[in-house]
């Protein structure tokens, strides 16, 4: 019968969490969300909240289309014998329609906030067709 040692434990803990930091081993396999995000709705808008630290505000793209908002962010920083690159790119669909031009951003601290007020209902077209004996 083997051992137990806390330890051991410990280091298979700390193994995962720099396999999934570092995108290494078993952790490629397994869908992950580069940055957190929070989509609610609050006063008649969607509001979505995306964490994206160390990036300026002129590296994020936003755009809209077809009932999804995407959120792509690309930092690269070069220096005498390195290069290091970050990527998140994220797509969010909504499930009402929104008034596109009333969408607004900001980003203060690292945190991206987007406002995208629902549309009004629409109003049905269309006929009601009659059902012949």
């Amino acid at each position: 019968m083997e051992r137990y040692t806390p330890f051991e434990e410990m280091d298979r803990m700390f193994e995962q969490m720099r396999a999934r930091m570092w995108g290494l081993g078993e952790s490629q396999t397994e869908p992950r969300r580069e940055t957190h995000i929070d989509l609610s709705e609050r006063d008649g808008a969607f509001v979505l909240v995306a964490d994206l630290p160390g990036f300026e505000k002129e590296e994020i793209d936003l755009s809209f289309r077809d009932y999804a908002l995407t959120v792509s962010a690309n930092h690269e920083v070069t220096g005498d014998e390195f290069t290091r690159a970050r990527q998140v790119s994220e797509r969010v669909t909504l499930p009402k329609t929104v008034n596109e031009d009333g969408i607004s951003a900001t980003y203060r601290n690292g945190v991206l906030e987007v406002r995208l007020p629902i549309a009004e209902a629409e109003e049905e077209t269309g006929s009601k067709i009659e059902i012949s004996d």
